[in-house]
């Protein structure tokens, strides 16, 4: 098991930027467990502590039906207001539980959201990310969200 440390900076200049280093970081590992701590400073920052495994364990039966797209060039001028949605979503969340937007959704996973726009649970489940403890805690709000816009 080995042990990093990410810092996301709560600037407008960094804040995506972090996070997207560590979404990318967290893609290629197994994680074993995440802690987290508000720092209070100038700027303010999550201390994020990721305990990992080396190469991520991939059940290529799962994997292979999970859809997965990886860049915002990929999504249309309708999927794109759908992720931004999902986005002021996600923040807005994170902010009601106190925790890192990260650890609601990855920004992936909101693109796949917004690009596949499932309409049940069961089609969430699909989507790469989206497993039974993110699908109770989030999918019926993403779901209802969605089809409130599209």
């Amino acid at each position: 098991m080995k042990v990093k440390v990410f810092h996301i900076r709560l600037t407008k200049e960094n804040l995506l930027s972090d996070q997207d280093i560590l979404n990318d970081f967290l893609d290629s590992i197994k994680i074993i467990k995440t802690s987290t701590q508000l720092i209070s400073g100038l700027p303010n920052y999550w201390s994020v502590l990721v305990f990992y495994n080396e190469q991520k364990v991939i059940n290529t039966d799962l994997n292979l039906s999970k859809h997965s797209v990886t860049s915002e060039i990929e999504l249309s001028v309708d999927e794109e207001r759908i992720y931004e949605v999902l986005k002021q979503w996600r923040s807005n969340k994170a902010f009601e539980i106190n925790m890192p937007s990260f650890i609601v959704c990855h920004n992936n996973e909101l693109m796949n959201v917004a690009k596949l726009k499932p309409k049940t649970l069961e089609e969430l489940i699909k989507i790469k990310g989206f497993g039974e403890h993110k699908i109770a805690k989030f999918g019926n709000e993403i779901l209802t969200i969605l089809n409130s816009i599209v």
